[in-house]
Formats: C-alpha cells, structure tokens, sequence
C-alpha cells in the first residue's frame, strides 16, 4: 500500500462508526483481527441485540464487564477509538438497573420536572457512569419537540418538551455537562422529527406537512450560544427543505441549512443507514455517496437491525471506488477530518 492510499485508508477509517458483536476480549480481538486493513474512528454499543428473535444480550452486562471491554477495544486500535452509547435516559437507556447500573430518569421527565438543577444533577450521574466505564460520546440529549403522538420519540418519553425554550435550555445544560467532563453529547435529530408520525427504523416518514420551523429552534439557540459541537441526521424526508432527498442525504439540509443557514461547523452524525427509511430504497454505495456528498462526516452503522461482520471492510471498499469513479472526492473526506479532529481533541482523544 503506497503512502497516498494509506493517508486516504486513515481518512475513511475516522469517519466511520460501527457496531460489534460481542462483549468479551475475545471479540473485540476477533473484530480488530477480520479488521486489521480497515480502520474505524468509533464503536456503538447497544445492551441488546436485535438481530435475534426474542432480543438477546449483546455488549452490555454489568460495570465491570463495560469498563473492561471498552480498555480492550482501546488498546486493540491503532487510534484511540471514540466509543459511543446511546444513553438518554428512561426508557432509551443501554447501562439499566438489571446490569448493575444507576437508575436514570427520561428526557421527559426532565421537562416535566423542569428545574435546571435537576437536569444537571441527572446529567453528572449519567456522565460520571459513561466516564467510568470507558465511554466518551453519548448520543443525547434529543432535541426534538413533543408534538405528535404517533412517533418513537413520544412513546418512549424522549422529548423534553413542546415548547423549543425549554428544550434549549436543559439540552445547554445536559451538553456541557458532557464536555466538561470530556464527553460528546450529541444533539439529534437534525432537522427535528418531533413532529413525525411513523418510525425510520421501519420505512419511509414524510413529515412534509407537519414539520415547521420552530423545530429549529433549538439547534439555532445551542448554535449561537456555542454550545453544541455534534449533531445526528434524522432520516424523514421534507419536500419543502428538499424535494428529493431525506435529511441525512440531503445536500440542501446538511450543508445548505444546517451549515450555511445556521452556521453550524461541528461534526454531523448520520444516524444509522441501516435503517429502513434508508435502506429499502437506496444501495449501500448510493447512500454512501449521497452522506459524504451532503456533508455528513461520521457514517454510524449501527449493525444491530442486520449484522454484517464485513460492513467495515464494504464501507472503505465503496468509498475508494466512489473516489476512483470521481463520484466523491477526497478533499470531502479531508474536511470531515478537519472537524472530526478538533471535535476529538475538544475531549481529549488525539
């Protein structure tokens, strides 16, 4: 491999976020062994894996199994990894009582309760268990609005509120919780699907003629206030922000709104590709293309609706002949670098 493919193999590497089997050394030396040509930037961890009927357990077991299998995934990469978890509390909560953590409350509850001592309190118990056991992204606090009934954002009690104010003002507080304490908090999800009736994970969601502007809210407020550095794609299509695209690979939301009209210049996440809303419509190429043409800059793979043990392998594959066929080009991947870099380095990951 010559030195100019090596640079382009690292750049595709830190833009990239999977899932894993396992929860042992033993397979996070199996998934660096099947990897070892093919670096990735992060890990996503989940309790449960949906891949098998009913659910089984999966990376997740108690706080000693969590903290000694993150060191192991650390020390088995080449680059210190970011390991991620979606920990938001309540009912969308990966470390639960049953394996030995601290109870956590949901987002709802925390608008509810809506006092911002509160919400720290809840936030520093939260990071100070992330911390311990060796995670430094959490895929939280969830900015949308609580608005329609008929969405997963709703029945699981993730939003904080209807009123976009309030949501801004604990979202502050739950992220810099997070970074003082050297933890991505991630806002989600980008353009907001509060409003949404259905579920992404399942299939196509158009919220054309629910959506509204003050769903940006928050993301304007924690924009201007400098208080937010990562931001998660929704996968709901909105024909009047883009008439062909849904927004994780939609040029016109991603860089265009977000990045232009907001003047966001952190991180953007997409969430997870493998989703139906995605997946059943578009190849895994196309929808590569698409995300880094759009301007997302870590590509998260769940792996956990399907498991594909070579997902890392295809990703980087796709991506070098996307270069090759002058479809991507590698200044794109350069500038993702350049925020994946200063957002790694803001938590103390080099």
């Amino acid at each position: 491999m010559n030195s100019l493919s090596s640079d382009i193999t690292a750049l595709i590497g830190r833009m990239i976020i999977v899932g894993l089997k396992g929860h042992d050394k033993k397979s996070a030396y199996n998934f660096f062994k099947k990897n070892h040509k093919y670096p990735v930037g992060g890990i996503i961890l989940y309790d449960e894996d949906i891949t098998t009927l009913p659910p089984s357990l999966h990376n997740v077991r108690s706080p000693e199994q969590l903290k000694d299998f993150t060191a192991c995934l650390q020390n088995l990469s080449s680059d210190q990894l970011i390991i991620g978890i979606d920990q938001e509390g309540g009912k969308v909560n990966r470390l639960k009582k049953d394996y030995g953590f601290k109870e956590s409350i949901s987002m709802a509850e925390l608008g509810k309760i809506n006092d911002r001592k509160r919400t720290e309190i809840e936030s520093n118990k939260i990071v100070k268990t992330l911390k311990e056991c060796g995670i430094n992204l959490n895929f939280s606090p969830v900015l949308d609005l609580l608005l329609s009934k008929e969405n997963i954002i709703t029945q699981k009690d993730r939003a904080i509120s209807s009123n976009p104010n309030i949501i801004s003002d604990h979202a502050r507080i739950i992220m810099n919780c997070h970074f003082k304490n050297n933890v991505i908090a991630v806002g989600k999800h980008f353009p907001g699907q509060g409003s949404s009736s259905g579920d992404t994970h399942e299939g196509w969601v158009d919220v054309t003629n629910s959506w509204s502007k003050k769903e940006l809210i928050p993301y304007e407020s924690l924009i201007d206030s400098e208080d937010i550095f990562a931001v998660m794609t929704s996968h709901l299509f909105n024909k009047n922000l883009d008439a062909k695209y849904p927004a994780t690979i939609s040029k016109k939301i991603i860089n265009d709104l977000l990045r232009k009209e907001l003047n966001f210049d952190g991180v953007v996440i997409s969430d997870d590709p493998q989703m139906k809303a995605l997946s059943k419509k578009y190849s895994l190429k196309k929808l590569i293309e698409l995300m880094i043409n759009a301007g997302v800059d870590i590509l998260c793979f769940g792996n956990n609706m399907i498991y594909d043990e070579g997902i890392v392998k295809k990703i980087h594959i796709l991506i070098l002949e996307l270069i090759n066929e002058n479809k991507v080009s590698i200044s794109m991947l350069e500038k993702a670098n350049e925020r994946i870099t200063k957002l790694r380095n803001r938590v103390g990951l080099e």
